[in-house]
Formats: structure tokens, C-alpha cells, sequence
């Protein structure tokens, strides 16, 4: 084990939208983004969110069309929705049309997380289990992660073949979950690239997928794949560097690794040469120089590459470079040795190549334009790469790597032209491609249609629908043979590279959001193929063709374009307590969701039928109130029902002898009821997911408080205990409503405790209830030895220990327990502490402010660790030891801390 641990660094990026604050790229895209920003505020309501959602603007552009498209990302008070998303679009005149809706609805969640971030990191570090160093320090950010699972619209069951669109993805539940990205590159480890999704809870990993996303002079190129070729070089003292002065600014270069993969050197220095002309046209010799002829070949190549791939956006689709602002980039090429990969890293920003072992060098052209492709995903949709959305990440490479190698071989200007490419993928590199985009079972592993498995197959397998969905959109689908589907009996007529390329790049750049799958890919292709060629013509019966050549979604028909709106009628029932909405609604083709309306405001949503809904009646008056549910159809048709009229009347039964009945507002300490030790009980409500409930208890010197709380089903309601000060003494954060805590008053005289009960997610109209048991007792006596009373996982659950106190004695009971313990230091005093603890295991050992930041720390490779700290300010101060299990834990031997201060 090394000693020293790369301890790991947090970038957070929790963003709101403050309207007027937002920077786009001419004064008139910025003034129609702002515009829809402020008109996302104002209707969030009918989107189905509440006022503790905002919009932060990730990215916006200006198209040939005249319109702009604003990418916001959806967050939940202050904090990101992972996947939750919307494209505002607003056309030449600077009127709205209807936005790209992927938000997430009906999120109630506490979103103060029980874990600090560089916990979350260490359980990541822990599974990860790196041997040598990150290439980046991993970054962690705090966002709602919703868990999701598939299923099937009524009338569609497991013995129907399924298509793409018979199938619904449904949230089972929120998660407040920390985003960890990891990204190693050494000797150790090899090159690997790893997301974790940790609830912030309880440090579990919730879900972990691999984003690896592989796949002014001028000189003469020998080039291994492209002939001899002409290359743009920069003019420097003694010769030559191969930096591209004509693309990216500063100028875009090839770096030689030289078979190192450490972080410290993975950028690898700039190529250079004395005379300009460049390689011998040979497969790299493994083991030979990288710097002599032979060496140089694969950096031609690269360089090949990104200047075909640089043209092919800026020249076709005026996308100036990876990120649309011209930013440079660069190739290395040499990476580790006998590398069989290539990928592209958004951290570095730039594209890494192999030399190959079962591969030669992998700076195959259409893999080079696979690889920048990743880049220009990450700047646009930015499709997570896991799942579905991993799949049509991955494919969007091979269709752009595919269209970049027919513009470089066949094509000139703005013309990509259907001549002088091939529809296989890394064909170069070895007897056999690695994907074939017309049939791509033909690799042994890619499907060649949707099937409601494919979100489940690794990324380069799940793309294969796609990228044969796009060789049918583009060449064409046959009667027989490899490019025919017996989805398409009679085949179907292709409308060529040109247009197939615009209709999916408008796709990826305007509509596709970083969850889409592979039913929104193609409402997506649908809507970009109307912009640009207007609906119903051949180009877009092309696209609804060639997705039913996969099995997602139906053939054209010449009744394909719906103006037939919905039918819909509506039911509520109950008077209090949980009051339930219901709605029937049909359609010609298919209803995509009932969204229901009390009084003029949506209340929610349901996309699979029977549609229902249940609401709490307490955030309603005791009144007469109207229901109205709306019903849309796939091509945006609406159809309303006639309004139901239904009666509120909640219950204001009192409460039983001897409990205390909350009386609102007490939402702070400062406002908290005071419960007299008369009441045995305390009966309370959270309706809202934002009410948080303060209860006064006074106990005497000696006396111990228990507390045991009992609710509804079907919420998570959390209880804590908090000093006057509010500094918490106690919780517990079940997963249910049932929740217990005690708390001893250790001081000399009366203290005033507060319970504090709040959600954590979910609310009910139906009440909570707080069992007061109060023991009596006597202040113990000072003693010089503190045993650990669990939990005390976080700076806010720590143990506080006595300023007596010289020895702590406490257990590490597993890999993700960690120990807190709350202490005074006089001003001037110094503070140290020791550890000893079992063998074979690796404790660590902190120092904190009150703050939680970290002072100082022991990292050795045992249970044997020190501190020393000294309080150099003029009031005593408050810090936090903190012990982590690195490795290895025990539940029979404890650690033992010695503390003199």
C-alpha cells in the first residue's frame, strides 16, 4: 500500500438561475434566452414543479434557421436533478415554440446531505482501489438522483412484441446522491474512467458504469491509413513542431507519450522535426523509437484526423471546433504499451491513441472522428454514457466518425457526399471491423433492433440500432441480404449522407438532452427533420421509416400526421386525508400523458394508463374545488375533460389527553412549541416536504429524554434533537417514519432540548406521533476515559467529549464507518492526539476546524497515527478528530485515541 493517498479534491456544481445573469453569444441570442428563462420561472406550475425548482442555462446557439435553443439544466432547491432537463426554442421572430420537455416531476426530498464530500470520495477511492495515481483528482457533485425502471404501457404485455414506444420509464424514488468522476491513467491501474452515483445518505453506491469513451507551414505526411498527405505544421528554432496554426486557438497538436501513462507525464511533449516531412507510412514497431520515422507515422495520422473532423463541423455545420468557440485540442499518441484502445477524455480535452497489440495503431481516420465526435456530444446533449442514452452516446461517435470519413475520401465544402467512405468502423485496424453500421450483429454482439434489453448491453453493443437505424435513414434499407429488416418488408429508400447527417446533428445539437433514449431519439429526428425540410415530406417519413426499421416506433402512414386531439374524462375521490384523481383518455394513436388541474393549476402527471394521482387534501381549503384533466397525444394534440366539481373537508379532530398538539408555525428553534413534561405524547403534521416541525423539552441536570416517533406509511420523515444554539445532539434518519433517539443532559443544571421532525421525502395529511418517556437521574461524575456512542458519522452527530477526558476509546465496525468527536482547546494550548489500533488494518486519522475543514492528518499504512495542532487564536475553539477506515476494519478490536490538549 502506498503512504501517501492522493487525498481527493470536490468541485461542486450546484447552479440557479438568476434571470438577467445568463451570457449567450450575440446580444440577440442572450436577450431571447433571458426571455425564456424568465418564462420557465413564471410557468413552473404548469410544468408540474413547485417554487423550490429553478433552471440553470448550460449551453444555447443560434441556428441557420434563425432560431435559438437554450439547454437548461433542472435543479431542486439549489441542487442539480440528474437527468432533469428542457430546450427552450424560440424562432426567428422571437416567438416561443414548444420546448423539449424532459424535467422531472414530483421530486420531495431533503437535500442536506449526512455525508461531507470527501466522505463520498473515500467510499468511491475504497471501491475503486487504485494502485497508482488519478490522472485528475476526482470531483464530486451533490445532485437528486432519480431511480428509474422500465415499464410496459397497458394493453402491450410481455407476450407483445415490444417496440420502443410501448415501453415508459417511471420514477421509483429519489436519492440525494453525490456524482463521483474518476479518471486514472498509470502504469498501476491502466487507463480507466469511472462514474459512481453515492447516496449521500448512507455512503452506499448506488449505481457505477464506465465513461471511458473509446473508441502556419506545411509538411509532407507518410501516413499509415491516408497515403501521402499534406500536413499543417508550425515553423520553430531548429525545424518543426506538428501544431495546426490553422485550427483551434493556438493551434491544435499531436503530443508524443512515449509509452508513459502516468498522470504527470500523459500529456506528452509536442512532436518536432528538423526537415518537415513526417513518418515512414509502417505500422508502429512495438518497442522501437517514437521519435524517429517510424515513431512519427501514428502522429500524421492523428493529425489527419482532427484536421478532417475540425473541417468536417466547421465547414458543414459551422461548429467552430469541439466546442463550438474554437478551443484547441490535441492528440497523444504512444499512450502505455501495446494500448488496444483510443478514447476521448473531457477532462484533458483531447483524444488518446494505442498503439495496439490484436490492433494496429488505432489513428484509423473514422476512429479519430469518432473520438472528437465524444467532444462534441459532451458540449451539446451531452447523453450520460450508461444505458440507453450510453448507446446512442457511443452511436452518435460512429455515425459522425462514418460521415467524417465519406467528407474526407468524398467530399468538398459543405457536401459530405455518399462516395469514398464505407459503412464499417475501424476497419483498418484489423481482418474485420469493429462495428458494422448496416448490420451490427455481424460484430457478434451488437443488436440490430431495440429490444427492451439493450439499455442493459455495454455502450458499444446497445448503440447498434442506432447506428443501423442511420445507415437505413442514409443508404437506404434492401429486401434481402445483410441491409434488409423483416421490420421493413419492402425495404425503404434512403435520403443520402447530406441530409441523414443534418437531420441527426440537428437532433444531437437541439432536442436530445443527456437522459434521452432511444424512443426521444427519435421524436428528436422527427422534429429536426420538420425544421429543416418541413414536415410530411420525404425526409421525415424517411426518419419515422427507418426508426420502425429498429423497432422504435411506427412506420409512415399516410394518416401519420395527427391532428385528431385526445378524449379524456375525469374522477376524484374522497373528501380528506389522501384524496385520489383519476382520468380514462383515448386517442387514434395513442395517449402520451394526462396531466391534472385543480382550480386553473396543474397538480401532476401520469404517463401510463389507468392515469391517477393521489394528493394530500390538507393543501387544499375546506372548500368546493374544480378537476380538470388534459390528455395529449404524441403530436402535441390536446383534449380536456368537462370540469368535476369535488368538496375538501379535513378533519380538526383534537387530540387525546395528555399529548401536546403542534401549533404552526414552528419551523425554528427560535418559534419551536414548548412542550410541557405534562404531555406524554406530541401529535403533529408535515403536509408540505418543506415544514419542518421544533418542539422545547426542558430535562433537568441527570435526566435522559426518549423519544420514539411513529407516522404514516409510504414517507421518510427523519427526527433529530438540537441545543438552543441548534448544533444537533442526536438523530436518526430511517427510511420510514418510525424513527427513535435518547439524549442524556451530562451538565449540572436545566437545559432546553428541541425535537426536530422534517422530511426527508414524502408528505401525508395523516399524523405523526412523539412517545416522551423522561428517566430521571444524576449528573456522572468527570472521568479521563470517553467511550464512542454510534453513530457519530458526521461533524454534526459527534460524540462530545469532556475536556477531563485523556483517553477515547471506539470501534471502526466496517470500510465505510466514520468516527467523529467533538473537543475544546483553550487559546495558546496545543492539542494532540494518538492512535493505536488492531493490526492488519489501515486507520487514518483528522484534524478539523468547526467548519469540518481539515487541519491536519496522519495517513499512514496502519492503525498508528498523530496529530498536533495548536489553537493560536485568543478564544478557545472547537475542532473535530475524525478516524476513517482506509482499509480493513474490526468489531472486536477497538482503536484507542490519547488526547492531551
Amino acid at each position: 500500500m502506498a503512504t501517501t493517498k492522493g487525498r481527493l479534491a470536490l468541485s461542486f456544481v450546484t447552479a440557479a438561475l438568476a434571470a438577467g445573469s445568463i451570457c449567450a453569444v450575440t446580444p440577440q441570442e442572450t436577450l431571447r434566452v433571458n426571455t425564456a428563462a424568465s418564462h420557465l420561472m413564471a410557468q413552473r406550475a404548469q410544468l408540474g414543479l413547485d417554487a423550490d425548482h429553478a433552471f440553470a442555462l448550460r449551453t444555447s446557439h443560434s441556428d441557420n434557421l434563425g432560431q435559438t435553443h437554450g439547454h437548461f439544466a433542472q435543479s431542486y432547491k439549489g441542487v442539480q436533478v440528474w437527468g432533469g432537463a428542457i430546450i427552450t426554442h424560440t424562432d426567428r421572430n422571437g416567438r416561443e415554440l414548444p420546448a423539449t420537455n424532459a424535467l422531472l416531476t414530483n421530486i420531495r426530498l431533503n437535500v442536506t446531505p449526512a455525508l461531507q464530500s470527501d466522505e463520498a470520495l473515500a467510499m468511491v477511492h475504497q471501491d475503486l482501489a487504485p494502485k497508482g495515481a488519478y490522472a485528475y483528482a476526482p470531483t464530486a457533485e451533490l445532485v437528486i438522483y432519480p431511480v428509474m425502471t422500465e415499464a410496459v404501457r397497458p394493453g402491450r404485455g410481455a407476450s407483445h412484441n415490444l417496440n420502443a414506444e410501448d415501453v415508459t420509464t417511471e420514477v421509483l424514488r429519489y436519492t440525494l446522491a453525490y456524482h463521483v468522476h474518476t479518471e486514472l491513467e498509470n502504469d498501476q491501474d491502466g487507463i480507466r474512467q469511472t462514474d459512481y452515483m453515492v447516496d449521500a445518505h448512507t455512503g452506499a453506491i448506488l449505481t457505477k458504469w464506465n465513461t471511458l469513451h473509446t473508441s502556419a507551414a506545411t509538411g509532407t505526411g507518410n501516413s499509415q491509413y491516408n497515403g501521402v498527405i499534406t500536413v499543417n505544421t508550425n515553423s520553430v528554432t531548429g525545424g518543426f513542431e506538428m501544431r495546426d496554426m490553422t485550427r483551434g486557438t493556438g493551434g491544435n497538436t499531436v503530443n508524443n507519450s512515449n509509452h508513459a501513462t502516468t498522470s504527470s507525464t500523459s500529456a506528452g511533449t509536442i512532436y518536432t522535426d528538423a526537415d518537415n516531412t513526417w513518418g515512414d507510412g509502417a505500422n508502429y514497431v512495438e518497442g522501437s523509437s517514437t521519435t524517429a520515422a517510424n515513431g512519427q507515422t501514428a502522429a500524421v495520422d492523428a493529425m489527419f484526423g482532427m484536421a478532417k473532423s475540425w473541417d468536417f463541423y466547421k465547414l458543414v455545420y459551422g461548429r467552430n471546433g469541439i466546442d463550438g468557440s474554437g478551443t484547441a485540442t490535441y492528440s497523444r499518441v504512444h499512450v502505455s504499451n501495446s494500448y488496444d484502445n483510443a478514447f476521448w477524455s473531457d477532462s484533458c480535452f483531447c483524444m488518446t491513441y494505442g498503439d495496439g497489440s490484436s490492433f494496429t495503431t488505432l489513428t484509423a481516420l473514422d476512429v479519430a472522428g469518432h473520438e472528437m465526435s465524444h467532444g462534441v456530444c459532451a458540449r451539446t446533449a451531452n447523453l450520460t454514457y450508461s444505458g440507453e442514452s450510453g448507446g446512442l452516446n457511443e452511436s452518435n461517435s460512429d455515425i459522425f466518425g462514418t460521415m467524417i470519413e465519406f467528407y474526407a475520401r468524398g467530399g468538398s465544402g459543405a457536401t459530405i457526399g455518399n462516395t469514398g467512405g464505407n459503412w464499417t468502423i475501424g476497419e483498418q485496424l484489423a481482418s474485420t471491423p469493429l462495428r458494422y453500421m448496416y448490420k451490427p450483429s455481424l460484430d457478434g454482439s451488437s443488436p440490430d433492433a431495440w429490444s427492451s434489453t439493450v439499455g442493459s448491453l455495454d455502450v458499444h453493443y446497445s448503440s447498434g440500432p442506432m447506428n443501423r437505424c442511420f445507415y437505413f435513414l442514409s443508404a437506404g434499407a434492401t429486401t434481402t441480404g445483410n441491409t434488409s429488416t423483416t421490420l421493413l418488408p419492402s425495404g425503404m429508400t434512403g435520403i443520402g449522407n447530406d441530409k441523414a447527417s443534418a437531420i441527426w446533428f440537428r437532433a444531437l445539437t437541439t432536442y436530445l438532452t443527456a437522459s434521452s433514449n432511444y424512443a426521444a431519439a427519435r421524436t428528436a429526428a422527427i422534429s429536426a427533420a420538420k425544421d429543416l425540410y418541413g414536415a410530411g415530406g420525404a425526409e421525415e417519413q424517411a426518419v419515422w421509416n427507418a426508426f420502425h426499421g429498429i423497432n422504435v416506433g411506427a412506420a409512415w402512414t399516410t394518416t401519420s400526421t395527427d391532428t385528431t386531439a385526445p378524449t379524456a374524462t375525469a374522477t376524484e375521490s374522497g373528501t380528506s386525508g389522501t384524496i385520489t384523481f383519476s382520468a380514462t383518455a383515448t386517442d387514434n394513436v395513442g395517449v402520451t400523458k394526462v396531466e391534472f388541474y385543480v382550480d386553473g393549476v396543474l397538480k401532476g402527471t401520469d404517463t401510463t394508463s389507468p392515469y391517477s394521482m393521489t394528493l394530500d387534501s390538507t393543501t387544499l381549503t375546506n372548500a368546493s374545488h374544480s378537476l380538470v384533466a388534459k390528455a395529449y397525444d404524441a403530436a402535441g394534440n390536446v383534449g380536456s375533460s368537462t370540469a368535476v366539481s369535488f368538496t375538501v373537508s379535513n378533519s380538526t379532530t383534537p387530540p387525546p389527553a395528555g399529548t401536546f398538539a403542534e401549533v404552526e408555525a414552528n419551523d425554528t428553534v427560535a418559534t419551536a412549541n414548548a412542550v410541557a413534561k405534562t404531555y406524554s405524547a406530541i401529535k403533529g403534521n408535515i403536509t408540505v416536504s418543506t415544514d419542518k416541525d421544533f418542539f422545547g423539552i426542558t430535562l433537568n441536570a441527570g435526566e435522559k429524554i426518549a423519544i420514539a416517533m411513529t407516522g404514516p406509511t409510504g414517507v421518510d420523515w427523519d427526527l433529530k434533537l438540537v441545543n438552543a444554539a441548534g448544533t444537533q445532539l442526536a438523530i436518526s434518519q430511517g427510511s420510514s417514519a418510525t424513527e427513535n433517539i435518547t439524549y442524556t443532559n451530562t451538565g449540572t443544571t436545566a437545559m432546553t432540548v428541541y425535537a426536530n421532525v422534517y422530511a426527508y421525502s414524502g408528505t401525508s395529511a395523516t399524523a405523526y406521533n412523539l412517545g416522551l418517556t423522561y428517566t430521571a437521574g444524576t449528573t456522572p461524575p468527570s472521568g479521563t476515559t470517553y467511550t464512542e456512542v454510534e453513530s457519530n458519522n458526521t461533524t454534526t452527530a459527534a460524540n462530545v467529549v469532556a475536556d477531563t477526558v485523556t483517553k477515547i476509546t471506539g470501534y471502526m465496525g466496517s470500510t465505510t464507518d466514520l468516527d467523529y468527536f467533538k473537543i475544546n482547546v483553550a487559546a495558546g494550548r496545543t492539542v494532540t492526539v494518538g492512535m493505536t489500533g488492531p493490526s492488519g488494518v489501515d486507520y487514518d486519522l483528522y484534524l478539523l476546524n468547526s467548519a469540518g475543514t481539515s487541519l491536519k492528518s496522519s495517513l499512514g499504512s496502519t492503525a498508528t497515527e498523530s496529530v498536533t495542532y495548536t489553537n493560536t487564536g485568543t478564544t478557545t475553539a472547537v475542532y473535530y478528530i475524525k478516524v476513517l477506515a482506509y482499509s480493513g476494519s474490526s468489531t472486536t478490536t477497538p482503536y484507542n485515541l490519547t488526547l492531551s490538549r
